[in-house]
């Protein structure tokens, strides 16, 4: 499985392997195991250990490690591969919100009128054992919501609309 971690704007592919991970390219062996009766971890690379915590913050991971905190956000290969087709941001909101995918609707995070900024999550999918949100690709008035939570969807069904705004 692939992921992309962005720390202070770089961007790194890393790739769970069979045998540990693939970092910008390196294959390493790698392993993390729980501390017992803490809830810090041990990342083992190569022969190198390291103790880290981590914990979710409102933009991703913050990870502890030494002492030293460090700020990452995480997208997996199929949040990345959407968000590169999206429209780049402060274009207009558009006007429908489409499912990328088959799955079920877990949770409608905005209500009808609500306003939002560009990256507010307006509804979470599942789809292949995998948590996506949908974020807003601008700033908007949700007008309509056209699931409901439990719904399964299918690829290109509406989930939501954006009201116009005045001077489009």
């Amino acid at each position: 499985m692939k992921y992309y971690v962005r720390r202070a704007g770089e961007l790194v592919e890393v790739e769970i392997t069979e045998t540990g991970v693939r970092i910008a390219g390196r294959e390493a062996c790698a392993q993390i195991e729980s501390v017992p009766g803490s809830e810090r971890r041990h990342l083992l690379i190569g022969e190198r250990g390291v103790p880290l915590s981590a914990r979710r913050t409102d933009d991703g991971w913050a990870i502890e490690i030494y002492g030293r905190i460090v700020q990452l956000s995480l997208e997996d290969q199929r949040t990345h591969t959407i968000r590169e087709l999206a429209p780049p941001h402060g274009t207009h909101a558009p006007r429908e919100v489409r499912a990328p995918m088959a799955g079920l609707v877990l949770r409608v995070e905005v209500e009808e009128g609500q306003r939002v900024q560009a990256g507010t999550g307006l509804l979470v999918i599942e789809a292949m054992k995998m948590e996506n949100e949908i974020r807003a690709e601008a700033e908007g008035t949700v007008a309509t919501i056209a699931v409901a939570e439990g719904q399964a969807v299918d690829p290109d069904d509406l989930l939501l609309a954006f009201a116009g705004e005045e001077g489009e």
